[in-house]
């Protein structure tokens, strides 16, 4: 960030000025691990098991923004019954067509909602974009969808998340990031420590995670660490 973003980077240097802890994850140590109270030297594309190390700290510490995470989330939405994860399917989702690389997001719905496709395309089998996410759905029987408010229905939002992150656990983050699990957990507590009500954490990436062709997969987990934390 003190490279690319020079005029933002004024106001990290201001709030460390105040005392906010400034965490730096980059393969390379640059200007911006100078100034920083930590830089974790993560390997190079490996920062979804990194994210994933974070958000599973989370959950089995018991660290999300509870009263946030229930009111302004998706978190107490029921997936449909036909969702697969990839514990499930050898790594892949429900929905992979092999043959076209793609998937077909049908099974990813929120229960009670129909999916709506293109004119002249199969039923369920969306194309280009669409295959990326679910577009043109709507709900059979009108707002809200099904959900659980105590968030313990097996297939709501919330436990699926648990469930799939549980597999990045700190000795897993370890051996495919490089990054030693104290390390982890010193980055994910101090994240859990400084966000809620009243403390809010902050994550630039600063260019970086958008020049990966999974970029966007980068950017969207960390978005569901903020979630958890309350941190919008």
């Amino acid at each position: 960030m003190a490279e690319n973003h020079p005029v933002g980077f004024q106001w990290v240097m201001e709030a460390k000025e105040r005392g906010a802890k400034i965490i730096h994850v980059d393969p390379r140590f640059t200007r911006t691990s100078a100034v920083s109270d930590l830089h974790v030297p993560i390997r190079a594309g490996t920062d979804i098991a990194f994210l994933g190390g974070v958000i599973n700290y989370i959950f089995e510490n018991e660290r999300w923004f509870d009263e946030y995470v229930k009111a302004y989330t998706n978190a107490s939405t029921i997936i449909t019954d036909d969702f697969q994860d990839t514990e499930d399917l050898d790594g892949l989702f429900s929905g992979f067509n092999p043959d076209a690389g793609t998937y077909n997001p049908v099974s990813w719905q929120y229960k009670g909602m129909e999916v709506s496709t293109p004119s002249g395309q199969e039923e369920g089998q969306p194309s280009g974009e669409q295959s990326h996410y679910a577009q043109g759905a709507k709900l059979e029987h009108g707002e809200p969808p099904e959900y659980d408010e105590s968030l313990q229905h097996p297939r709501c939002v919330f436990q699926i998340l648990k469930r799939h992150y549980s597999r990045y656990t700190p000795e897993v983050v370890e051996e495919i990031c490089g990054v030693p699990k104290e390390m982890l957990i010193e980055v994910a507590e101090s994240l859990c420590a400084n966000s809620g009500r009243e403390r809010t954490s902050a994550v630039a990436y600063a260019v970086g995670w958008t020049q990966h062709t999974v970029g966007v997969q980068y950017i969207r987990t960390a978005a569901i660490i903020q979630l958890l934390l309350g941190n919008i």
